[in-house]
């Protein structure tokens, strides 16, 4: 996790991009990737004699050409802008003087203290993170997985960026709407239906032992692995008979030609003697790569050895996942038998199975209502296992929006038909084609957005007459801004669905919807990859949140455990510990989930959570910030904010001089605003997690090092009283917006 930039090093290199074309002559955008790079940089000196801020200057000197004997002069003009200019102020410098080639800046943090305390501790900087909004609606569509199985850590990233960033909305004052589309026609919800269809028959109902949603995502998996378990066993049986055939032409063949030599060649022939005497395929298969391996070098042109080889390749193909889709069978089976049982028995024709499913879908689309009845109960189902987990997490949505709904089904058919009656739409093979390519030729809209790539074509209608994912979300945007009036629409979707996010802002533009297109905004977030773990919820391997959760609640519970300490607890105290213990295992899953830029791969390994301890970091030191001030004015800070910051606003502590640490903080609070916004127009929440993680180090090291209730220094007292209280208040932002628990005492 990177570490953010403080306000006065991120000032001063501003300042440095800004005023040395002039005063150097160089390029600006050179003087910013210097920074950015590295080869540039605001740092501490060694001594604070020198000054609070260093810049080595040496390679600036080099990008503007200037001689040594001249780096004095340019230096000095450099200075004087710098102390002339606006960024005097802004960037707190008291003195600037150039010394061996580095500029040293020394910083009235004194005034920075004035200035950053009073802004927080008054609401100067609320008040203008709150205008930002204005009261504008905005809608962020979240999460929105697939009904078919639990919530596992790749939609759990989406679930934690999407609040994260809906929650950063609200502090800035937007009107949020959190939505939840939940996909109940797709092809996915069909093969569970399917499965859940024949367990009703069998009477075969939820298992007690499980939560809901893990209970339909073992029903998912099995049906999708039991129909692909008859589909490669039948392909297994059709691979075998072709290779055996092989074989048999191939020795036909070596025998007429003569081209094998007779030792192999009779080894060949008892092979596919194997045949009659029902031997296994399997073994015969074995021997038999190792006698063409001899082979291959005398007859690699052979045209019947690589006929040979190539249908017995692809029978090891098809036996290896045959054998690896019974293996994942058979631990789903053990886990829920009964299941196993009533699908294993009735899932006997995988073409059959597959027929079924898409009748289902039809017929779901067709709006048949006990079809329609049979969906959305199945989906309601699985989604309350969803509630269940996102509320543990604090993540809670204003709407759950239905795609098999009235409003949603029918605009889906009305896009059709509009579509239809476009010049860059026609019927292929009965389904309706969009000809993105053709559209892009006259409208500049969709040229832009798919620039460099091709737009494309894409169906919208199958030749069945029913709809596709895409056409429904076309439906579905508009809803949401009629819907909500919304200025914004976010959707949070993987990178993976990006194309057909483009697809839907495009058909949007043209079919007249210009605002809408242009104000659908695709958050993008990358997917997760676990060590030693590839997800598949078709086939039922995943790590679900719910797991997650727990596991981090072993963490947090065995380093307390550990101590000893629970064993003088009364019971009601014990009880509370488990409540906080249980606490900090969300902060920390959150915490986790969001701690990598979003369009960047989050990768962890499950058995290595105590290396990633975020909650538990930011909360500690939540907490101590509180017990600094409980003691000190013997109330409950959280409660009692608003009249902390007025008692604080109005402390006075003279000329005191902050220590290191304290500048550390000061400049932290400064740049909190800076770092809000960025999160909020870059799309990265994480950078939320990354200053609280950072301002909480600068707390710990303050906590430890510093006292404030037995000061005996009144100026020191009343700095770091204020300090404090504002630092708490940001901190309480900070969890607000991580959806952090906000845990009084650890």
């Amino acid at each position: 996790m990177s570490k953010p930039q403080g306000y006065i090093a991120r000032c001063l290199s501003e300042a440095v991009a800004d005023l040395a074309p002039a005063t150097i002559g160089v390029d600006r955008r050179a003087v910013e990737e210097a920074f950015e790079t590295g080869r540039l940089k605001v740092s501490r000196p060694p001594s604070q004699s020198i000054g609070d801020y260093s810049i080595a200057l040496h390679y600036l000197f080099k990008l503007g050409g200037v001689d040594q004997k001249d780096w004095p002069h340019a230096a000095g003009r450099l200075i004087e802008a710098l102390t002339s200019s606006k960024y005097k102020d802004e960037c707190y410098v008291a003195r600037a003087e150039f010394v061996n080639g580095y500029l040293n800046l020394t910083i009235d943090f004194n005034r920075l203290a004035r200035v950053v305390l009073d802004d927080v501790l008054r609401g100067g900087v609320e008040e203008r993170l709150r205008s930002v909004g204005g009261g504008r609606v905005v809608v962020v569509e979240h999460t929105s997985a697939n009904p078919v199985h639990p919530l596992h850590v790749g939609s759990g990233r989406n679930s934690v960026i999407g609040d994260t960033f809906a929650r950063l909305l609200s502090k800035l004052g937007f009107r949020v709407s959190r939505r939840f589309y939940v996909n109940d026609m797709g092809r996915q919800v069909a093969f569970l239906v399917y499965g859940v269809s024949i367990l009703k028959e069998a009477g075969v109902q939820p298992g007690g032992e499980f939560k809901t949603d893990h209970w339909y995502g073992i029903v998912y998996a099995l049906t999708n692995l039991l129909i692909e378990e008859r589909r490669l066993l039948r392909e297994v049986k059709e691979a075998e008979k072709a290779y055996w055939e092989a074989l048999a032409r191939f020795v036909e063949w070596a025998e007429r030609e003569g081209a094998v030599p007779r030792s192999a060649l009779d080894e060949l022939r008892s092979l596919l003697a194997m045949r009659s005497l029902n031997k296994s395929a399997a073994k015969v298969a074995r021997r038999l790569t190792t006698v063409l391996s001899g082979l291959e070098k005398a007859l690699a042109n052979a045209a019947e050895l690589k006929a040979l080889k190539d249908s017995l390749d692809r029978y090891t193909e098809l036996s290896r996942e045959h054998a690896k889709v019974s293996f994942l069978v058979r631990r789903l089976a053990v886990r829920a038998p009964e299941v196993y049982l009533a699908l294993s028995s009735r899932i006997l024709d995988d073409r059959k199975a597959l027929d079924d499913v898409k009748k289902l879908m039809k017929r779901c689309e067709e709006e048949d209502p006990a079809t329609l009845s049979l969906f959305h109960e199945v989906s309601e189902s699985v989604v309350k296992g969803f509630k269940e987990t996102l509320d543990r997490l604090n993540i809670h949505f204003d709407a759950f929006d239905w795609e098999s709904s009235k409003e949603v089904l029918k605009g889906a058919h009305e896009v059709v038909k509009v579509v239809e009656s476009k010049p860059f739409a026609r019927r292929e093979a009965g389904a309706l084609l969009v000809d993105l390519d053709q559209a892009a030729e006259d409208c500049g809209f969709v040229r832009e957005l798919f620039s460099p790539d091709r737009p494309g074509k894409f169906i919208i209608e199958r030749s069945d007459g029913t709809t596709l994912y895409v056409t429904r979300d076309v439906s579905y945007s508009v809803f949401k801004f009629r819907e909500t009036g919304a200025d914004i629409v976010y959707n949070v979707i993987a990178s993976e669905q990006s194309r057909e996010q483009k697809q839907v802002k495009a058909l949007l533009y043209l079919l007249g919807y210009e605002r809408e297109a242009r104000n659908l905004v695709h958050f993008v977030y990358e997917l997760v990859k676990l060590k030693g773990m590839r997800m598949s919820g078709r086939r039922g391997v995943y790590y679900t949140l719910d797991e997650l959760v727990e596991d981090y609640y072993a963490v947090v519970s065995k380093v307390y455990y550990e101590t000893g300490k629970s064993k003088a607890l009364e019971p009601a105290a014990r009880e509370d510990v488990e409540k906080t213990l249980r606490e900090l295992a969300v902060a920390n899953a959150r915490g986790l989930l969001l701690s990598v830029e979003p369009f960047k791969v989050l990768s962890f390994d499950p058995s290595r959570l105590e290396e990633a301890l975020y909650g538990s970091t930011v909360l500690y030191s939540y907490v101590r910030l509180q017990s600094i001030l409980r003691k000190l004015k013997g109330l409950e800070p959280l409660e009692n904010m608003e009249r902390l910051k007025s008692e604080a606003s109005s402390l006075e502590w003279g000329g005191y001089k902050p220590s290191e640490v304290e500048e550390q903080i000061l400049d932290a609070l400064a740049e909190f605003e800076r770092v809000v916004l960025s999160a909020y127009r870059e799309l990265k929440p994480n950078r939320v997690l990354e200053y609280a993680m950072s301002l909480s180090n600068l707390v710990n090291k303050f906590y430890e090092s510093h006292r404030v209730m037995g000061e005996p220094d009144p100026e020191a007292r009343a700095f770091r009283e204020a300090l404090v209280v504002a630092t708490l208040a940001v901190m309480k932002e900070l969890v607000d917006v991580l959806g952090f628990p906000h845990v009084r005492r650890i």
